[in-house]
């Protein structure tokens, strides 16, 4: 069973600039493209969307995610979210249900991630498109944020597919802050030269670690099943779609 993961940067689907704001046409627009790749090449995907405004807003307003009110909370908001775009893939024909990333997940005493898996990939063999989300977890050691980008991660080295999909606001990763005038896409990123590379946000918040975050841990998590991680930018339509069914999109390829 070949899987497809993609996670959807929550700058993607919210304004991320202003609390609890949702770009509701981009949530239906991604919703049909997916249901396009569900018709006309794939069944089997786990998709994982960011918190954006939903999430980030929450953390910084609480300040504390080890408080049983604030992480009620984050929980909250972040099923809020979840809860639309589950109903907008459904919306579109798409077999979608969401399993609730803190009642999977846990952090042991050594900071390794581990996942109860068994009903993703039963839902996945039914093909059911398995939908996640950036969350609070409860670990050994305490609750934490457990972000999207990590999921997607952690569950290649389960579900071993060929590619991991990163969708994001941006085209991919630059040389510098890409509203930087002369900041270049590089084609190639490799992950022990990540250091080198400036990828401050863009006076977003982001209590996940951005765009470094997202990459570095493939130093953690990666395998020798895959041939391509891809960063490219969901706003721009049809790029979910053709990156979903193997088609070449704009964007920047992830490598050891």
């Amino acid at each position: 069973m070949l899987v497809n993961i993609l996670k959807i940067g929550g700058s993607v689907i919210t304004n991320k600039d202003v609390e609890y704001s949702l770009k509701i046409s981009e949530v239906y627009r991604i919703a049909y493209e997916i249901s396009k790749a569900y018709k006309y090449c794939t069944k089997h995907m786990i998709l994982i969307h960011g918190g954006g405004s939903f999430g980030h807003s929450t953390v910084i307003e609480h300040g504390n995610v080890e408080k049983p009110y604030s992480i009620a909370q984050i929980i909250w908001f972040m099923k809020e979210l979840n809860m639309i775009v589950t109903d907008a893939l459904n919306a579109y024909g798409v077999p979608a249900v969401s399993f609730d990333t803190h009642a999977i997940f846990y952090r042991d005493f050594d900071g390794d991630l581990k996942c109860f898996y068994k009903p993703l990939e039963k839902a996945l063999k039914k093909d059911i498109v398995v939908v996640l989300f950036g969350d609070i977890i409860f670990g050994d050691r305490d609750a934490e944020i457990l972000s999207g980008d990590e999921i997607a991660w952690k569950l290649s080295t389960i579900f071993k597919p060929s590619r991991i999909l990163f969708a994001t606001d941006v085209d991919g990763v630059y040389d510098r802050n890409p509203e930087e005038p002369g900041s270049r896409l590089l084609e190639v990123v490799r992950i022990s030269e990540v250091g080198s590379v400036d990828m401050e946000s863009r006076k977003k918040v982001d209590v996940t670690g951005g765009m470094k975050a997202k990459i570095l841990h493939g130093l953690r998590y990666w395998n020798s099943e895959l041939r391509e991680v891809l960063i490219f930018n969901g706003l721009k339509k049809d790029f979910i779609f053709k990156a979903l069914c193997g088609e070449s999109v704009l964007g920047s390829r992830v490598v050891l």
